[in-house]
């Protein structure tokens, strides 16, 4: 219902229970994707005392449709990369992905194609075409013009009729678009908007307080947007 709410009900829990709760604001789960293509070469070579790591792989990041999460295709011909190491190439993108970009969250709707790589007989294993694949995805990912998705939220909100205005006012200021309203019964209105997740994170407080106690609202997750650059520099 909000933060007072939430208050009381710590501080009950302390004085009855004896537990203390930590707790910490809500993070918004940013992604990022591209929307260029590049190409990068991924180089791991590490020479220890007995056998050494060496592994090439060069690929090729370009944008899928939003929602399509990630594809890897495997272009290499002529045994440029031992087929028992490509499946190491794909695992080393996979957790490059889930690592984070280059504003450093979970990269999304992704294709990722190995074009070419190299091998040594002796000094290449899975660890280094991981490897090689993890460094040639984060390079390539930089040259193919990575941006940041935000979370976009449908927020419907119930409210009494004489504070329509101070609602939609107040949705607009938060980069809403307002996709409906609609007259209920008792005077009340019914306000449909897509709001970026970013900014109603405290909205059950902006609400009572526009409407003095008397709007509810429901929030459901709708897509992923990009995040205007301006912004992007904020939260990376």
């Amino acid at each position: 219902m909000g933060e007072t709410h939430l208050n009381i009900v710590l501080e009950k829990l302390a004085r009855k229970f004896g537990v203390t709760v930590t707790s910490e604001s809500v993070k918004v789960p940013y992604r990022e994707t591209v929307t260029d293509t590049g190409e990068a070469e991924g180089r791991y070579k590490k020479q220890t005392g007995g056998h050494g790591q060496f592994g090439v792989a060069t690929l090729r990041v370009e944008p899928l449709a939003r929602g399509e999460g990630f594809e890897f295709v495997d272009r290499i011909v002529g045994g440029a990369i031992p087929r028992q190491f490509v499946p190491a190439v794909e695992k080393g993108v996979v957790e490059a992905m889930q690592m984070g970009g280059v504003h450093g969250f979970p990269v999304v709707d992704v294709r990722v194609t190995c074009l070419d790589g190299k091998f040594h007989p002796v000094d290449s294993s899975e660890m280094s075409f991981k490897m090689a694949g993890s460094l040639g995805f984060k390079e390539a990912l930089a040259k193919a013009s990575p941006i940041v998705l935000e979370p976009i939220s449908e927020l419907v909100v119930t409210a009494p009729e004489a504070t329509q205005g101070d609602v939609l006012g107040d949705l607009n200021a938060k980069r809403g678009r307002i996709q409906g309203t609609s007259s209920l019964a008792r005077g009340e209105v019914e306000i449909v908007a897509l709001v970026p997740t970013s900014e109603v994170l405290r909205y059950a407080i902006d609400l009572r307080s526009l409407t003095s106690g008397r709007g509810s609202f429901t929030l459901t997750h709708a897509r992923y947007d990009p995040l205007p650059a301006h912004l992007a520099e904020k939260v990376s």
